[in-house]
């Protein structure tokens, strides 16, 4: 068994300047979702979240029609123009050395009270001590788009990366939206779009589509081609940079579970947890902006902040366990790449793409909402060493 080794070393502490804290605790306070109607698979709910380094290549142009055909796009194209791709040559988000696709080694640090932290984690749910993958509802459907999609302009009340407003507010950008694209019903309504082939993401938070267009609470546009880390909102300047549309300032398509990965037999890359006790106001990298506080479950005082990493203890046997092939997969990837801590959710849960082609896939036998559910030790996991933690001056 690989040992579980922790070090008493405290994590550095960086707060977000006071100056800087006006327009983002706003805009944090403003976005707060909800966790649903309170059954299990609707356990999902969002505050607003954070991304942004280098100025994106954005469409310019907005042809294009708002009529909703009956099949928008959610089939990946050949990848034509890839640059990104995991170890058994599929198609992956980010770069090779993003915190995203880097395996953890045999031997992690870990927090001091990992054991702690995990109990916490286990028990914050009134559903339950179970991991859920979240599939009909409160995750991301993913649409591909590639030169001939029509474009529109989004209004969006924060507008991070390829976004232009009034100080980051009212903003407006350009973004391809396949025909049929629809945001996820739940509380988040979410909607993810992708170029593969120029390596681009736009990411929405409740997002709709009105009389007069497209409008979302915050949107954000990312590059797969580099880290997939934003600029801290410490230090991000102009401020809005360091924002995107989780709660945490991930990019949407980091940590989601795709189908044409698990056709292809292999997840390469970490994963994306949410739970009730996330910790509020603080946040590690690749965390970008800290989750707002949500009543007493999400506080400044207890639990894994966003940008934690857990981990699912490898000298555990996954394949000896009734689950299915693709539960397997989750399973291995939380044992090789762990899962980052990304936003507040009213159970644990992790996101599976969640189109209407996408659900259909999974609900062909291929994966379930409770595949993991009496069949995996939450006790299993451990918390990696955190990193330096910055104030976002929301938790309280």
């Amino acid at each position: 068994m690989t040992p579980l080794r922790a070090c008493p070393v405290p994590p550095t502490v960086r707060r977000l300047p006071a100056a800087r804290l006006l327009l983002p605790l706003l805009v944090l306070s403003a976005a707060c979702g909800d966790s649903g109607d309170g059954t299990p698979d609707a356990a999902d709910a969002t505050d607003v979240p954070a991304d942004g380094d280098v100025p994106l290549e954005v469409p310019a142009d907005h042809a294009g029609t708002e009529d909703a055909a009956a099949d928008a796009d959610t089939t990946p194209d050949d990848g034509a123009g890839d640059e990104a791709s995991g170890p058994d040559g599929a198609w992956r988000p980010f770069s090779d050395d993003s915190p995203w696709n880097t395996p953890l080694p045999a031997d992690p640090e870990l927090e001091p009270d990992s054991a702690a932290l995990i109990a916490d984690f286990a028990s914050s749910s009134p559903w339950g001590p179970h991991l859920d993958v979240n599939i009909a509802g409160y995750s991301i459907p993913l649409y591909w788009a590639d030169a001939a999609t029509p474009t529109f302009e989004v209004l969006a009340g924060v507008g991070g990366e390829g976004w232009l407003g009034d100080n980051g507010m009212n903003a407006v950008g350009t973004m391809p939206i396949p025909d049929g694209a629809a945001p996820d019903p739940e509380s988040d309504h979410h909607l993810l779009v992708i170029d593969r082939g120029r390596g681009l993401e736009w990411g929405c938070w409740n997002m709709r589509l009105e009389t007069g267009g497209w409008r979302a609470g915050l949107c954000a546009a990312s590059d797969l081609r580099g880290t997939g880390v934003r600029t801290p909102a410490t230090v991000a300047d102009p401020w809005w940079m360091a924002h995107g549309a989780r709660a945490c300032g991930f990019p949407l398509v980091a940590g989601l579970i795709r189908r044409e990965e698990v056709a292809a037999g292999r997840i390469d890359h970490a994963l994306i947890v949410a739970y009730p006790h996330i910790r509020a106001g603080w946040f590690t990298p690749p965390a970008s902006t800290g989750q707002a506080r949500i009543g007493d479950d999400a506080i400044s005082t207890r639990g894994i902040p966003c940008g934690g990493r857990i981990q699912f203890d490898p000298a555990v046997d996954v394949d000896a366990l009734d689950v299915s092939p693709a539960g397997k997969l989750v399973l291995h990837a939380l044992q090789t790449y762990g899962a980052y801590v990304g936003d507040y959710s009213g159970a644990l849960s992790l996101y599976a793409e969640n189109s209407p082609e996408a659900q259909a896939y999974w609900a062909a036998g291929v994966l379930d909402s409770y595949e993991l559910l009496d069949r995996i030790d939450l006790s299993r996991f451990r918390v990696l060493r955190l990193g330096t933690l910055y104030d976002n001056g929301n938790g309280d």
